[in-house]
């Protein structure tokens, strides 16, 4: 997702700090997957580097703890420096953040020197039309058998069924939907959609959030509830940009294989937020 000019509000921000169950970070199960992958491409080598797309602390922690020096990069100073200062390897002097535009890191990136490049829904912040830009600056900065591991939400749209957010709600109190999988669907899959969603330039609106945030935590109880609030408050100032899986495929194909796509049964937004594994093309 895509802020509209808010990192300057803390109260924002700090909801993107926290981190864990019932948030927007990727869960447990995903970063498993996540590590699966990266074991995969670093292999046996030694002193690897990683390119962390944000400034997301799982996937920076995970790297670190692979011994790999990993580069943070991210737009806003304040939410690299928060999310730094809850990572565990906050301290490691493998840890590095740098503070730039994805789009313009190859001019200050050394070029063909990472083994692993992360990132979690990194795309859906890149406007499409600027998609294969991105995937082949990334592809430059890899080596020749480096990898590119990321989440990504994806949509179909126009719509097959409009479902409603008291279905939604039924589905997690049934534990077959996350707080992150609630507020992704009550935008994607009901009537909200048609009016926040342009076909054309694939930008979806996550400002009918505040709408939803009353009545839907009126359906919600403690923890959950909490979780829905802190999310929605972030998100409620979003956009994000998506589109089909055929159509984000077509944006990979020059530039990297897909050498496999996760989808977790048990993580309930995972099939519409899949972990791509990809192996650069050079």
């Amino acid at each position: 997702m895509k802020v509209r000019n808010t990192w300057s509000n803390i109260k924002i921000i700090k909801t993107r700090a926290k981190r864990g169950e019932g948030t927007s970070a990727p869960s447990p199960e995903e970063i498993k997957v996540y590590e699966k992958f990266f074991k995969i491409a670093i292999g046996n080598k030694k002193n690897t580097r990683t390119l962390v797309l944000g400034a997301t602390p799982e996937l920076r922690d995970l790297a670190i703890k692979h011994g790999s020096e990993t580069i943070g990069v991210d737009s806003s100073p304040k939410l690299l420096s928060l999310l730094t200062n809850v990572m565990h390897y906050k301290d490691s002097k493998k840890n590095v953040s740098v503070l730039g535009n994805w789009l313009e890191m190859h001019k200050s990136l050394e070029l063909n020197s990472f083994d692993v490049v992360m990132g979690d829904a990194s795309f859906n912040n890149v406007p499409v039309k600027k998609w294969r830009d991105l995937f082949r600056i990334v592809n430059r900065l890899l080596k020749k058998d480096g990898y590119l591991i990321t989440r990504h939400i994806i949509y179909d749209y126009p719509l097959k069924k409009i479902r409603s957010c008291e279905e939604f709600v039924k589905e997690f109190k049934r534990k077959k939907c996350t707080i992150l999988g609630l507020v992704l669907k009550f935008g994607m899959y009901t009537k909200f959609a048609k009016r926040q969603y342009n076909q054309k330039t694939k930008v979806f609106d996550w400002s009918f959030l505040a709408e939803v945030e009353e009545p839907v935590g009126k359906m919600l109880s403690g923890k959950a509830k909490a979780d829905f609030i802190n999310i929605v408050t972030h998100a409620k100032s979003m956009i994000s940009y998506m589109s089909s899986e055929k159509h984000f495929k077509s944006k990979i194909k020059d530039y990297f294989l897909i050498k496999d796509t996760n989808r977790i049964k048990k993580v309930h937004h995972s099939d519409i937020l899949p972990i791509y594994f990809l192996k650069v093309k050079k």
